[in-house]
C-alpha cells in the first residue's frame, strides 16, 4: 500500500460518518446509542472474546484469543484488562501461549457536546515465549476525544504513547508515539460500521507504521453484539492483512 492509498484511506474514514448519517448537531445526552460499546465514550461493563489472524510477510503468520474484560466504577470512571493467548508462526519458530497482559484505567468527562477520554494503560510482559510478546513493562497514558455529528455517527481523534520502564534487559526498550482518528455510523436497527486509521512511530528504530481497518457489526440482542473486523498496513510494518471476529456480552 503506497502513501496515496494510506491518504485515501484515512479519508475514507473521515467520510464514513458523513455518507451514511446526517451531519447534524446532537447533545450526548442525545446519544443514546443502538449499539452500545461501539463509541470509545461508552462507559459500560461488558465482556469480549476477540480471535485475530494476521497475515504477515513471508507467509508468517499470528494467531491470537483475548478476554477482554471492561467494568463501569461509576458514570465517569471505568477500567479494562485484557489477557490474550498468542500463537506464532515464523522465522523458523512455531510458538504458542500466554501474550502480554494489559490493563486500563480511564476517565471520561464532558465538554460541551464533545467527550474527553483520559486514559493510563500497563502492559506486564507475561509472553510465554520472546516470540509472544515485547518483553517490557510499559506505561502509555493516553488522551482522546469524541465528536458526535448526529444523533447516530461521530469521530474520535485520539493520541497514545508507549513508554517502556522495565523489563527484559535484552529487548528493545519501547519509546513510540500513535494519533489516531475512528470514524463511525451506528444504525438505530442496532448494527455498525467503523473505520480506525492510526500512524505509529518508534522513536528508538525511526520506523514507522500505518494501520487501516473497517469493521462492521450488529447487535442480536439487547446486550450481545457480533462483530468483525479487517485490515492491513503500511510504510515499516510486516503486516498483510488482518482479520478479528469479537462477540461482547453487556451487562
Amino acid at each position: 500500500m503506497g502513501r496515496e492509498s494510506i491518504g485515501m484511506a484515512v479519508r475514507t474514514c473521515l467520510a464514513l460518518p458523513l455518507l451514511l448519517g446526517p451531519a447534524m448537531q446532537a447533545t450526548a445526552q442525545e446519544q443514546a446509542s443502538s449499539a452500545p460499546g461501539v463509541n470509545p465514550k461508552d462507559n459500560i461493563t461488558k465482556t469480549e472474546f476477540l480471535y485475530r489472524y494476521d497475515s504477515l510477510d513471508k507467509g508468517d503468520h499470528t494467531q491470537s484469543l483475548t478476554l477482554k474484560y471492561d467494568r463501569a466504577f461509576d458514570a465517569r470512571w471505568g477500567g479494562n484488562v485484557e489477557i490474550p493467548l498468542v500463537a506464532y508462526k515464523g522465522f523458523g519458530l512455531d510458538e504458542a501461549g500466554l501474550g502480554d497482559i494489559q490493563a486500563r484505567v480511564r476517565y471520561t468527562g464532558q465538554a460541551g457536546n464533545t467527550s474527553i477520554i483520559l486514559g493510563a494503560e500497563l502492559v506486564f510482559p507475561t509472553a510465554t515465549d520472546d516470540a509472544l510478546g515485547r518483553g517490557k513493562y510499559q506505561f502509555n497514558p493516553a488522551v482522546g476525544a469524541v465528536f458526535p455529528l448526529s444523533k447516530t455517527s461521530f469521530v474520535y481523534l485520539g493520541y497514545k504513547h508507549f513508554a517502556s520502564f522495565a523489563g527484559d534487559g535484552d529487548r528493545p526498550d519501547i519509546n513510540e508515539s500513535q494519533p489516531r482518528i475512528l470514524a463511525a455510523y451506528t444504525s438505530p436497527a442496532g448494527w455498525w460500521i467503523l473505520g480506525d486509521a492510526k500512524y505509529t512511530r518508534s522513536w528508538e528504530t525511526h520506523a514507522e507504521q500505518v494501520d487501516f481497518d473497517l469493521e462492521l457489526g450488529k447487535m442480536v440482542t439487547p446486550t450481545t453484539g457480533i462483530w468483525t473486523r479487517i485490515g492491513t498496513s503500511a510504510l515499516d510494518s510486516d503486516r498483510d492483512a488482518s482479520v478479528l471476529f469479537g462477540i461482547r456480552f453487556i451487562r
